[in-house]
C-alpha cells in the first residue's frame, strides 16, 4: 500500500454537507466532492475513530455517524443523540470516550464509543463550569474547552476519561473573545475568536506548562472573517471563515509567527464550520 493524499473535510453549515479536499499540495487544496446531501443538519464539529467519522448536527440535536472505509465516499451508517443533544457543535475523543459540547444548555455530554456504531451516553459534566461550550482540544490527560460565552478556557483532567475533573481555567477578555476553535501544535495553543472586541484574529498560547498556559499574541487580523474550527497538517493551519465562506491557510513553521499563505474556496463553501484531517491508504 502507498500513502495517499491527505483529505480535509469540511462542514457546511449553511447547505448541510461536508465537502472534500485533496490537501496533498498543503496550501493548494483541490475540492474534489461533497456528502452528507439531505442527511446532516447544519453539520459543525467532526470527529474521527477508526473506519467511523462522527458529525455533529448543531441544527437537529444529534450526531450522524459516516463509515469512511473510502474517504472519497463516506456512507451514512446510523445517527445518535437525539433527545440527549442541544445545539451540538465541538466533538472530541480519547480512548473510548466521546465528549460533545452543548453549546445551550451549557454542559458537555460523554459517550462510551467501545461498539462505535451504538454510542452510549454515560453522563455529563460541565453545569455551573462552562459557559457557551464551543471547542475541544485534548493534549495528553487534559481536556481544554473554549467558553464562548465568557471569554475563558475550562481545564479537565481526563486521565479516568468518562470522569472529568475540572483543574482550573483561563485565559480573559483582554486574551480572548467568543473563542471557538482550538488546535495544538508541539507547545503552541492556538484559539479562534470569533467575535466582539478582539473579533476575527487567532489568539496564541505557550503550553508548556499546560496547567498555567501564558498568553503570547494574536495574528490574522485582516485575513479572517468569523473563524470558528482549526485545524492543523504539518506546518499548515487552517482555519474555517464560517461569514466569509472559505477558509484560510497560514504557514506555522514558526509556530508563533503564522504566515498567511492564501484561502480557498469561496464559490462551494457555504458558512463552513468544522474541520478534520483525513489521512488514507490505497
Amino acid at each position: 500500500m502507498g500513502l495517499q493524499p491527505r483529505l480535509l473535510y469540511v462542514t457546511n453549515i449553511g447547505d448541510s454537507t461536508v465537502e472534500i479536499y485533496n490537501i496533498f499540495n498543503l496550501d493548494s487544496p483541490v475540492r474534489i466532492g461533497e456528502f452528507g446531501v439531505n442527511e446532516l443538519g447544519a453539520p459543525s464539529g467532526l470527529a474521527i475513530t477508526g473506519n467511523l467519522l462522527y458529525v455533529a448536527n448543531a441544527g437537529s440535536s444529534n450526531i450522524e455517524i459516516f463509515n469512511i472505509s473510502n474517504p472519497l465516499a463516506p456512507v451514512r451508517v446510523g445517527e445518535f443523540g437525539t433527545g440527549d443533544l442541544t445545539n451540538p457543535n465541538a466533538l472530541a475523543i480519547a480512548e473510548n470516550t466521546l465528549y460533545v459540547t452543548n453549546l445551550i444548555d451549557f454542559t458537555i455530554e460523554i459517550y462510551d464509543i467501545t461498539e462505535p456504531l451504538v454510542p452510549e451516553r454515560v453522563g455529563q459534566f460541565g453545569e455551573g463550569e462552562v459557559s457557551g461550550p464551543n471547542g475541544f482540544v485534548i493534549i495528553g490527560n487534559l481536556l481544554y474547552v473554549s467558553n464562548s460565552g465568557d471569554a475563558t478556557i475550562e481545564i479537565y483532567d481526563i486521565s479516568e476519561p468518562q470522569s472529568p475533573v475540572r483543574l482550573g481555567q483561563f485565559g480573559n477578555a483582554s486574551e480572548l473573545s467568543n473563542p471557538i476553535g482550538l488546535a495544538v501544535t508541539g507547545n503552541i495553543l492556538y484559539v479562534a475568536n470569533f467575535q466582539f472586541s478582539l473579533a476575527n484574529t487567532i489568539s496564541i498560547y505557550d503550553i508548556s506548562n499546560p496547567l498555567a498556559p501564558i498568553f503570547l499574541n494574536r495574528f490574522g487580523s485582516g485575513f479572517l472573517n468569523g473563524p470558528t474550527e482549526l485545524a492543523i497538517a504539518d506546518d499548515t493551519l487552517y482555519v474555517a471563515n464560517i461569514i466569509g465562506s472559505n477558509v484560510e491557510i497560514f504557514n506555522i513553521a514558526n509556530p508563533i509567527a503564522p504566515v498567511h499563505l492564501g484561502e480557498f474556496n469561496t464559490s462551494n463553501l457555504s458558512n463552513p464550520f468544522g474541520l478534520i484531517v483525513v489521512p488514507f491508504l490505497d
